[in-house]
């Protein structure tokens, strides 16, 4: 029997061989292998929390949805099994090489009845590459930017938010692409001051576009919306005046002999702004006296001044106005002339005393020099009150007092005198045949009835003033 089995064995297995390879070559001709691409298989990281461990934010390379390309062989029949969904394609954090960054990645087949029959599976990249970057925290202020406008004649004086920063922490790369932060509020018909919720904060670039950080990988924002405050201011044109106190405390400054004339002003109205209630307040700006002063001055003074100083609380002025400026006063010395009068009034008299005096004296007048042209001696009068002089013989050399009803016009004190004789009233002695004189002429100016135009000698100017 094994005689028989043996018996031509080497074309016994020959025929065993060829058989086989029959077989085989039948098999591939009914079911060959082929080699197929699959594309987009997503690759998932595993122990991704080694990443965040380091303290540093990472991308992807290819983006935060990494895919890889694989090709497969296998037999037809096993293809038209087959799907990308079919595979799943991973890369262990555990296993990257701290050098590159390059993580390798490893594809499977999760169909356990296909995966058996599939003969390679190779792909287009077999590591991926983790970049790394520094998080950066920053601060921002929030500026705001208004919708619509306000009515006319309103405008924002001034506007804030709370807060009024926010803090950013995000990547570097992305916190490079920040250029600004900006809330939007809505100010139609507002004319008061007031707080509103914004709208949610935006983040823009330098170009001005929008950023979304919701999204972005380790990107942290302190807050998404703000309170916006606004105060709604109204304009208004006052003018700047020096106060009825400060000019009549600077005319009674100025010394003997010189007067105040007039002020003159760098700024004489502004523009303010402020609350329309508070404005409505005030009608002008006004300089007080404790701002000027002319004690001893004997020449214009000039004087510097901060507008801002005599402004009410709540009131501004105007963005671009000016606040400093200058009042002149301006003081001059007055010009003295010499006017004779004639209407010397002397009271005072005793009806026992006789007087004789000239109703003219010389009297000087003070006062601007253009201001002489229309002067009117008809407003000085002179007056003399004898006093103590009434009773006492002799001729004395008395001053004068000298008014003028118009105020522009100051008659010189001290200046003017007059001389009057006085003597005692001694009735005549009569007898029975004379016929008895009739009383003196009881003239308030003249009691003792003398002719007034009989006048003892006047000295001389010099002698007058001695």
């Amino acid at each position: 029997m094994l005689n028989r089995i043996f018996q031509n064995w080497p074309i016994k297995l020959l025929s065993v061989v060829l058989a086989v390879i029959v077989w085989f070559i039948i098999m591939s001709l009914a079911d060959p292998t082929e080699t197929r691409s699959y594309y987009n298989i997503p690759v998932s990281l595993v122990n991704e929390d080694l990443l965040t461990q380091k303290g540093k934010s990472y991308t992807l390379e290819g983006g935060d949805n990494p895919t890889v390309t694989i090709r497969v062989s296998a037999a037809g029949s096993v293809h038209r099994e087959l799907s990308g969904a079919d595979f799943s394609a991973t890369a262990d954090v555990s296993q990257m090489f701290d050098v590159t960054g390059r993580v390798p990645i490893s594809v499977v087949c999760t169909r356990t009845s296909l995966s058996t029959r599939i003969s390679s599976i190779t792909l287009s990249s077999d590591t991926l590459k983790i970049n790394f970057e520094d998080i950066v925290t920053k601060e921002y202020p929030v500026q705001i930017r208004t919708k619509s406008t306000l009515p006319e004649g309103y405008f924002i004086s001034r506007q804030w938010t709370n807060p009024a920063t926010v803090t950013i922490s995000a990547p570097a790369s992305v916190m490079e692409r920040i250029a600004s932060v900006i809330t939007e509020v809505d100010v139609t018909g507002l004319t008061e001051s007031t707080t509103v919720e914004a709208s949610p904060l935006q983040f823009l670039s330098g170009t001005g576009q929008s950023l979304s950080l919701n999204t972005t990988r380790d990107t942290t924002v302190s807050t998404d919306s703000v309170t916006v405050g606004l105060d709604i201011f109204t304009m208004k044109t006052l003018p700047v005046v020096i106060s009825q106190a400060a000019l009549d405390k600077v005319k009674n400054e100025v010394p003997d002999g010189y007067r105040y004339i007039k002020a003159t002003q760098t700024v004489n109205s502004v523009q303010v702004k402020g609350l329309m209630s508070r404005l409505a307040e005030i009608s002008m700006i006004s300089i007080p006296e404790s701002a000027l002063n002319l004690k001893g001055a004997k020449e214009s003074r000039s004087f510097s001044l901060d507008l801002n100083d005599y402004l009410p609380v709540g009131i501004e002025l105007m963005d671009g106005q000016e606040s400093h400026f200058t009042i002149t006063l301006e003081v001059v010395e007055l010009d003295v002339r010499e006017f004779t009068v004639t209407n010397l009034r002397v009271t005072g008299q005793d009806e026992d005393y006789r007087y004789q005096y000239s109703r003219s004296v010389t009297v000087y007048i003070r006062a601007l020099e253009t201001d002489f042209v229309e002067f009117n001696l008809a407003t000085v009068s002179a007056s003399l009150d004898l006093g103590e002089y009434a009773v006492i013989e002799g001729t004395h050399r008395l001053e004068v007092t000298v008014t003028c009803s118009d105020s522009i016009f100051t008659p010189l004190p001290h200046r003017t005198f007059a001389e009057i004789t006085v003597t005692e009233y001694v009735p005549p002695t009569t007898t029975p045949e004379e016929t008895t004189e009739l009383p003196p002429d009881d003239n308030p100016d003249n009691p003792g009835g003398l002719n007034p135009e009989e006048t003892l000698p006047v000295e001389d100017e010099d002698s007058i003033g001695a």
